[in-house]
Order: C-alpha cells, then sequence, then structure tokens
C-alpha cells in the first residue's frame, strides 16, 4: 500500500491541507505552478473573484494539458513513422548488401577463374621456350655436323617458326588474362568499399534506433 503525504501549500496567499501518495515536494511544485497561473489571471482580471479566478485557472491549465496531450500523440505518431523508416531503410540495405556480396563472390570467382588461365598460359609459354631452345641446339648442331642435310635444316627452321608464333599467340593471351584480372580486382575492390560503407550506414541506423 503507498504511503499517504500531507503538506501545506499557499495558493494566493491562503493555505491548504493537499494530500497525496506522491512526494512531498512534487506536490508543492504542482502547488506552486497553480498559484504561478492564477497570480497571472489576476493580474490580467483584476476584478475576478477568487472562485472565477480559480475557475479561469482550472480552465487554462486544462487547455494546457490538452496541448501537452496532443504534443505527446503527434511525437508518438513521428516515433513510429521514423522506426517504419528505418526498418526500411534496414532491410533494404540489408538486401544491397546481399546483393553485393552475390557481386564480390561472382569477381572473386572470375578472379581465380583468370589467375589459373594465366598460370596456364605461363606454363605453356615456358613449354614452348623450352622447345624453341631445344630446336635452336639441335640446328646449331646440324650445322657443325657434315652429316646434317640441307633439308633437315629447313624443316627445323620451319618448326622453330611455327613455335615462334604459338608463342607469341600465348603471350598475347597471357597479356589479355592479366588485364582483365586487373580489371576484375579493380571493380572488386570498389565493391568491397561500397560493401563496407552499407554496413557502416547500417550499424549507424540500428545505434540510432
Amino acid at each position: 500500500m503507498n504511503n499517504v503525504n500531507k503538506v501545506t501549500v499557499k495558493i494566493q496567499g491562503v493555505e491548504y491541507p493537499m494530500v497525496g501518495d506522491k512526494p512531498a515536494h512534487e506536490m508543492i511544485k504542482v502547488a506552486s505552478y497553480v498559484d504561478q497561473e492564477m497570480t497571472k489571471v489576476v493580474e490580467s482580471n483584476p476584478k475576478l473573484s477568487t472562485v472565477m479566478a480559480g475557475i479561469v485557472t482550472a480552465i487554462n491549465i486544462t487547455d494546457q494539458l490538452f496541448e501537452c496531450d496532443n504534443y505527446s500523440s503527434e511525437l508518438a505518431k513521428e516515433n513510429d513513422d521514423l522506426r517504419r523508416r528505418v526498418d526500411q531503410t534496414d532491410e533494404g540495405l540489408k538486401l544491397e548488401i546481399k546483393k553485393l556480396q552475390l557481386q564480390l563472390d561472382s569477381r572473386d570467382k572470375e578472379i581465380t577463374e583468370k589467375v589459373s588461365k594465366i598460370e596456364s598460359l605461363n606454363k605453356l609459354i615456358e613449354e614452348k621456350n623450352k622447345a624453341l631452345e631445344a630446336k635452336e641446339a639441335e640446328i646449331d648442331n646440324l650445322s657443325i655436323s657434315t652429316e646434317g642435310s640441307q633439308s633437315e635444316v629447313e624443316n627445323y627452321k620451319s618448326e622453330i617458326e611455327d613455335l615462334e608464333m604459338l608463342l607469341k599467340g600465348a603471350e598475347e593471351r597471357a597479356k589479355i588474362a592479366e588485364s582483365l584480372s586487373s580489371e576484375f580486382q579493380n571493380k572488386a575492390y570498389k565493391l568491397q568499399l561500397k560493401y563496407t560503407e552499407l554496413e557502416n550506414e547500417l550499424k549507424y541506423l540500428r545505434a540510432m534506433r
């Protein structure tokens, strides 16, 4: 059971007993506010009786109460609208982040494939270089040897030319693959930055709730 407090308050110079379950200092504060409002009424209408001044004061305070109640309702509505917008923004950011994550995964896969292709091309270039060096060594040996025939030399030269063409094509494909890989890495980096910005924005919105 709540304790009942009793205090004596003064309104317009008249003392009144005030009883309630609120702390004494709160009841004194309420009475002081009523006294101030009633003083304003009396000062603006000196001819009013104490009863009439009390009625006008009660009307004014009630009007203030209604205004505060309406303002409180508007604030509650604005708060609900803000929460709803935050929730909608939250969901939108989640979808955007998910979309970016899928794009990043796709870019990572493409980069991995390009790197693998570059490694294969580099390996092919290395093999062609070795084959070319071997053929050149054979030609050198044939040029020195008296047993080698001119037709064999020509055949080897033709093979070397073919190998050189294959080597050149492989090097060009490797350059293209490296260029594409660099491009994909740049796009992936930009996507990662956007992903981080959206994550930070989402954290900020959640902290504001």
